[in-house]
């Protein structure tokens, strides 16, 4: 039965499953980043995945590793199962406050609704997925 279940799952759908986890740690960062935009001394931090999401589903130039074997590693950020282990970094800048702190706010603020968007793009396409399912589950009614 599991397999059977698995079946109905296709690689996007998990592809758009992993996207929303990193999309909802994304947004962690950028609200820590928020409610830090007036402590001094405060590092502005980052969390990228996109890069090596694109290179998981193939769309780089890369030809994909067969391994056979869970511990085997494609590269730094991903595990042979196709997961992705992107790091919470500081960001780069070239604005520092007089106090240290290097939060932009409308920086952050552009940040946040952009990923607010694409996390709701991800989650409408999933719930279309699933709702095409339940049609057909229902026999067309």
């Amino acid at each position: 039965m599991s397999q059977a279940i698995n079946s109905l799952f296709d690689f996007n759908d998990k592809v758009q499953v992993a996207a929303l986890g990193h999309r909802m740690r994304r947004s962690q960062v950028i609200t820590s980043n928020i409610a830090n935009a007036e402590t001094p001394g405060f590092r502005a931090l980052g969390y990228d995945f996109e890069k090596q999401l694109q290179e998981v589903t193939g769309g780089s130039e890369a030809i994909p590793v067969r391994t056979n074997n869970p511990k085997h590693l494609h590269n730094a950020f991903t595990q042979a199962d196709g997961t992705i282990r992107p790091d919470v970094f500081v960001r780069p800048t070239e604005s520092v406050a007089h106090d240290g702190n290097t939060v932009d706010i409308d920086t952050e603020m552009a940040q946040f609704s952009e990923n607010q968007i694409l996390y709701r793009a991800s989650v409408e396409t999933l719930n279309r997925k699933l709702g095409m399912l339940r049609y057909a589950i229902s026999g067309g009614r």
